[in-house]
């Protein structure tokens, strides 16, 4: 179950349009999508909310008019956004039978609401820090890798965790792992000198 901070965190996008339940499942239905509870959770509550101006997510949409296939199928998984084919951001996000929620092909939570617990944590915590992200390549430095060895561990955040995302927030650095994805924040002070 979503709190405020994910419900703030998602109400930051637009909503392009809005599905009842019975809805959802006439719309999932006339495209073919098997009436299984959890892509019906997905269409009516997160269908129609745009992350940015290129992408909406959602199995299938009111102007769909009944046509065709979903979105995607790919062994299994159903694609929950469209993307402006005239803008660059193609993402494939995919939601299997049992609620899985993958970026491509790499599961990235245990559902799309835990994701949103990760996104909307990461949001309303590392942003405001203003702190450095570190790419592979510095992390591959001597002198980063001795730095960074004298840093106490980072615990896991509990509630922004699940078996395919991870938030590990401490005093000198906050890594991020989502999925196959690694991303290191540090703060700034501490990479001076």
């Amino acid at each position: 179950m979503l709190t405020d901070v994910e419900y703030r965190y998602l109400r930051r996008n637009t909503r392009r349009f809005k599905m009842t339940p019975d809805e959802a499942t006439a719309a999932l239905g006339a495209a073919g999508v098997p009436l299984l509870p959890v892509f019906l959770a997905f269409q009516t509550a997160f269908g129609g909310y745009c992350p940015d101006d290129d992408v909406t997510y959602g199995i299938v949409g009111p102007d769909d008019n009944n046509e065709g296939e979903p979105r995607v199928r790919k062994q299994g998984r159903l694609q929950l956004v469209r993307c402006d084919l005239k803008n660059r951001t193609q993402i494939r996000l995919y939601l299997d039978q049992n609620g899985v929620f993958y970026q491509e092909d790499t599961p990235v939570a245990e559902s799309f609401e835990s994701y949103l617990v990760f996104a909307a944590y990461v949001a309303q915590t590392l942003q405001p820090l203003g702190w450095t992200y570190i790419d592979q390549e510095r992390r591959a430095t001597k002198r980063f890798r001795a730095l960074s060895e004298k840093w106490e561990p980072a615990p896991v955040v509990p509630h922004a965790t699940d078996p395919h995302h991870a938030v590990h927030q401490g005093p000198q650095y906050f890594e991020l792992t989502l999925g196959d994805d690694r991303q290191l924040y540090v703060r700034p002070d501490l990479l001076k000198g």
